[in-house]
C-alpha cells in the first residue's frame, strides 16, 4: 500500500508535464505548414559587410535627423544643389532708371551657397518692392543658373509740401522720395494735408484754363474741402467748394479781358456764388488810400470855389 501510494505523485507529475507541454506547443494552420518546413530547411546567410553598411545607414540617419532638428535642412539642400550646377551665377535686372542695381542686389539678399532651387522668390520680391522708386517687381528663375528681375518704377506726378517737407509723389499720392531735384521742378505743386492723394484733381483744374496755366504756381488744399490757387506773382485765387472749375475759368476770362491778375491785388475771392471779391495788396492799399485822399482834396477845392 505504501509503494503504490508513493508512485502516484510521479504519475500525476508526468501527466501534468504532458498537459503543460501540450498547451505550450505551437500548432500552425494547415496551409502554413508546408511553407514553414521549407523555410526551416533553407540555409540563411547574412550579406557581406552587413554590419558596416548598417553602421553607415545609422550614421546617415543620425546626421539627417540632426540636420532637420537643428533647422539646417535648407542650407544642406542649397549646398548640394549649388554644387551640382544649380547655383545662381547670373542676375539680369531690367526696367531700372532711378533705382540702383547695387540696391536691388542688396535687397535680393542671395545666400551663400547661392542655390537657385532654394532661393525664396516671394520674400525677395517683397524686399525689392520696399525700394523708393520701385512700384512692382517680377522675379523668375531660369534654370540652371539665372535669376531675372524685372522692375516697374513709379512715375513722378507732382510735388507735395506737407509738415515742412517737400516730397515727390506719384499719381496715387504715394511718396517716392523727399529729395526733389531740379529735374522735377516743372511738376504740379500741391500743399497741405491730403493734397497728395488729390493732386490729380488740382491738375484737372489747371488744365481747364490753358491761358492761365503757365502762371499757376501751386494749389493749396484748404481743410480738405476746397482749393486756393497761387499764381507766380503771389496773387491767390480762393475757389469755392462747389464747381471750382467754372470759377477758375471766369477768373481766366477776366484776366484776358482787363488784366485783373496783373493789378496790385492780393487775392480774388470766389467763394460766394453771386459775387467776386478782390482784396488789394499792401501796395495796392497804399495807392488806393493815396488816391482817395487826392480825391477828397479836389472835392474840397471845388466846394471852396
Amino acid at each position: 500500500m505504501q509503494s503504490v501510494g508513493a508512485d502516484l505523485p510521479e504519475v500525476e507529475a508526468s501527466e501534468a508535464g504532458a498537459v503543460t507541454g501540450a498547451t505550450q506547443r505551437l500548432v500552425l494552420p494547415r496551409f502554413l505548414r508546408k511553407p514553414a518546413r521549407l523555410l526551416m530547411k533553407k540555409e540563411w546567410r547574412l550579406p557581406r559587410y552587413v554590419g558596416l553598411k548598417g553602421m553607415a545607414a545609422l550614421f546617415i540617419a543620425t546626421a539627417t535627423a540632426g540636420t532637420l532638428i537643428g533647422g539646417h535642412g535648407t542650407t544642406v539642400v542649397a549646398a548640394l544643389t549649388a554644387w551640382s550646377g544649380l547655383a545662381i551665377d547670373n542676375v539680369l535686372i531690367t526696367g531700372q532708371s532711378e533705382t540702383s542695381e547695387v540696391d536691388v542686389l542688396a535687397k535680393l539678399a542671395i545666400d551663400s551657397p547661392p542655390s537657385l532651387v532654394t532661393f525664396d522668390v516671394d520674400a525677395a520680391r517683397a524686399r525689392v518692392e520696399t525700394l523708393p522708386w520701385v512700384k512692382q517687381v517680377t522675379l523668375k528663375k531660369f534654370y540652371p543658373d539665372t535669376l531675372q528681375v524685372k522692375l516697374v518704377e513709379r512715375t513722378p506726378y507732382a510735388i507735395w509740401q506737407h509738415d515742412g517737407t517737400v516730397s515727390l509723389i506719384d499719381r496715387d499720392g504715394a511718396v517716392i522720395v523727399d529729395d526733389v531735384g531740379d529735374d522735377y521742378a516743372h511738376l504740379p505743386f500741391v500743399v497741405g494735408p491730403g493734397a497728395a492723394t488729390r493732386a490729380s484733381e488740382f491738375v484737372d483744374l489747371v488744365d481747364g484754363v490753358p491761358a492761365l496755366k503757365p502762371r499757376i504756381h501751386a494749389g493749396v488744399l484748404i481743410s480738405g474741402r476746397r482749393w486756393n490757387v497761387v499764381l507766380d506773382n503771389g496773387v491767390e485765387i480762393l475757389l469755392p467748394e462747389e464747381d471750382p472749375s467754372n470759377a477758375l475759368v471766369a477768373v481766366s476770362a477776366l484776366q484776358s479781358q482787363n488784366g485783373l491778375l496783373d493789378r496790385d491785388i492780393a487775392a480774388v475771392d470766389l467763394r460766394l456764388p453771386d459775387r467776386l471779391v478782390v482784396r488789394l495788396s499792401d501796395e495796392g492799399q497804399a495807392i488806393r488810400q493815396a488816391a482817395l485822399k487826392e480825391r477828397d482834396k479836389l472835392a474840397k477845392k471845388k466846394e471852396n470855389t
